[in-house]
């Protein structure tokens, strides 16, 4: 079955509103093994959206629309719809009586122009909206399907999960060809430096692969297709450990798992603490520690030190040291890791120091170029780096490659 999403709503044209709702709707249908082909955003225009809708209908056997069901004169998304199938609006009672409950309960009248809202396609399904006041509904017509859904995710994700799911799993059987996703992460690779390794693997077409670059990592998407969920995994597990051989240690999770998640769980198991001194990153790096629950079983706390005299006051960087060799520089990023770790008491202690642009850099010392330090109970050791990019860019991958130094010390890599 193709798909296509007509999202309306000229605040999303404009960038006033993030289009949230297509990237959830196609994960969704993706999952069901229905193919979306288009996205397709339109302003509130009756003209365009005509076009869009009939347009959609020609070449989808699934129409979802989110979107211009409200009460004021530009929500044109149902009445337009149903002129595309042919078919006549009628007064839903029973969304009417939903909707003057809906004022009731907040003690005001209802206004005139939400009456609107209940008036329906004939013969079409009704979507109820417990939350607001536009219901969805379901046209099914000369083998063509239409879902009128609403454009706020907080209404639209609750219609779907509750009245539309169950009939696109009904309706797309058991024994169909699905879609079975697997994302591995991979850090301290480039895009076409992982495609010279996996290559041949790129060419397989069940398990799919496709690169997709992040900004501080790259993720290898893994489509499987089978009708059986077992099946599925088996293909995805080999292609897993396929690319596991050859890139090794620069995968560093999976799906939902995070850099910082895994660096955390793994500090937690081995019972360790962990502090941060920070220049270039300002707090990027604590803050990233601490985003992840239970935190404070393993993060003692951090220094932001960008000033010269807090690395000497607060972390015991010596004064000669900063003024022969720079702040940033090897042996600051050493002193400044091995300054917190002894205030703290940390068993592991990191330290970044770097100029992340866009201006300070000098030829010798160019903007991307960045130490960190690392300290544990076997000594200290330094990094460094050149990063390329804006400097939110450098600074993120700042905190990325520091989180994975320790990723791969307490895994012994």
């Amino acid at each position: 079955m193709k798909a296509e999403i007509v999202a309306t709503g000229t605040e999303l044209l404009l960038g006033q509103t993030l289009n949230t709702s297509a990237h959830y709707i196609t994960g969704k249908l993706s999952s069901l093994g229905i193919e979306v082909d288009y996205h397709v955003t339109v302003g509130d225009n009756p003209e365009r959206i005509e076009d869009a809708l009939r347009t959609a209908l020609q070449r989808s056997d699934l129409l979802v629309t989110t979107g211009g069901l409200g009460p004021t004169v530009d929500d044109l998304t149902k009445a337009l719809v149903a002129k595309v199938f042919g078919l006549e609006m009628v007064l839903d009672q029973t969304s009417l009586e939903h909707i003057k409950a809906f004022f009731a309960k907040r003690r005001g009248p209802m206004p005139a122009g939400n009456e609107k809202q209940a008036y329906v396609p004939k013969r079409a399904a009704i979507l109820p909206n417990p939350i607001g006041t536009a219901p969805g509904a379901i046209i099914e017509k000369d083998g063509k399907m239409a879902i009128i859904l609403p454009g706020p995710p907080f209404e639209m994700q609750p219609m779907f999960e509750n009245y539309v799911w169950p009939v696109l799993q009904e309706k797309v059987g058991s024994d169909a060809e699905r879609m079975n996703v697997r994302v591995l992460k991979i850090f301290g690779m480039g895009e076409s430096a992982i495609e010279e390794v996996l290559g041949d693997l790129m060419q397989k077409p069940n398990p799919s692969m496709a690169l997709l670059a992040k900004r501080s990592e790259m993720h290898i998407r893994l489509v499987a297709r089978s009708s059986a969920e077992t099946q599925a995994l088996k293909l995805l597990d080999k292609a897993e450990e396929d690319i596991r051989a050859r890139l090794g240690h620069k995968v560093f999770g999976k799906d939902r798992e995070t850099m910082v998640g895994i660096v955390g769980d793994a500090l937690r198991q081995r019972d360790l603490t962990i502090a941060t001194a920070e220049s270039c990153t300002g707090g990027l790096l604590g803050g990233m520690l601490t985003q992840e629950p239970g935190s404070s079983a393993f993060y003692l706390g951090g220094v932001i030190s960008y000033a010269n005299s807090v690395k000497e006051n607060l972390l015991g960087v010596e004064a000669k040291t900063l003024a022969s060799l720079g702040a940033v520089s090897a042996e600051v990023a050493q002193a400044m890791a091995q300054g917190v770790q002894t205030r703290t008491g940390a068993k592991l202690a990191l330290a970044t120091t770097g100029i992340a642009g866009p201006d300070g850099g000098t030829q010798e010392k160019p903007v991307g170029l960045v130490y960190i330090g690392l300290a544990t109970p076997e000594g200290v050791q330094t990094q460094k780096f050149q990063f390329y990019g804006e400097r939110k860019s450098v600074r993120q991958l700042t905190v990325k490659a520091a989180l994975d130094w320790v990723r791969r010390y307490l895994l012994k890599v």
